[in-house]
């Protein structure tokens, strides 16, 4: 299931110095996704699967040092009992807070882990609008359902959209606007055309759209903290 550890980040928990575990295989294919060898099984396969027991060991004896862990892929979700499993251990052994990045496919395991509470912070990617979503191979209406348990369900939370051009423009945001109502924060994170899972030129937007998108979503939801990645 782990493919990859990152023993200390400042960046990837909001307020945490965290460790970072990845896991492998996905069930979306967005074009601009920059893990590859997590997703694409030509380069997974040949990948060092990480036992389990060591990651806890490593977990342990940073634990006076980090805060937390993220669990990120790929889509970790996809691992099921498995991922309960290793969550369950880091709560026990290690009583460290867990951040869960996932894409909202699986948002009965999402609620899950949420009511037993085995994660303490969501991260979800909104990739397009709803009737876009096959482009990426998801299905839309699973994704739907993760968006309101963020709402419901956890305080510590945020949705994070990729300014990737082919796929999110302001005709998509727009179809996008109804689902980020009551969520708490939003991330807008700039695409990267360096290695992605598909080989295109694609040119990122100019800062100034940007700034036009920032300060339109912060018109059509005052109630959702906003900020922009630019690297």
């Amino acid at each position: 299931m782990i493919k990859g550890f990152r023993g200390t980040s400042l960046v990837d928990f909001p307020g945490k110095i965290a460790s970072v575990i990845f896991t492998y295989t996905c069930n979306f294919r967005c074009p601009y996704c920059y893990n590859v060898e997590l997703v694409n099984p030509e380069y997974y396969q040949n990948l060092e699967t990480l036992p389990e027991e060591t990651i806890l060991k490593e977990l342990k004896r940073r634990k006076g040092f980090i805060k937390g862990v993220v669990i990120t892929g790929g889509e970790p979700t996809l691992w099921g009992k498995k991922l309960v499993s290793l969550l369950e251990k880091i709560k026990v052994e290690s009583d460290l807070a867990i951040k869960l990045d996932t894409n909202g496919s699986q948002p009965e395991l999402v609620k899950f882990l949420i009511e037993n509470k085995l994660i303490d912070y969501l991260a979800l990617d909104f990739k397009t609008s709803p009737k876009r979503y096959g482009e990426v191979g998801g299905n839309f209406e699973k994704v739907k359902k993760t968006l309101f348990l963020l709402e419901k369900f956890l305080e510590n939370s945020e949705v994070r959209i990729t300014l990737y051009p082919p796929l999110v423009g302001f005709k998509e945001l727009k179809e996008m606007l109804p689902f980020l109502k009551g969520i708490k924060n939003l991330a807008l994170q700039k695409f990267l055309p360096e290695k992605t899972l598909k080989e295109e030129r694609v040119k990122p937007y100019k800062l100034e759209f940007y700034q036009k998108i920032h300060a339109y979503l912060e018109e059509k939801l005052p109630e959702v903290k906003i900020w922009v990645r630019y690297e």
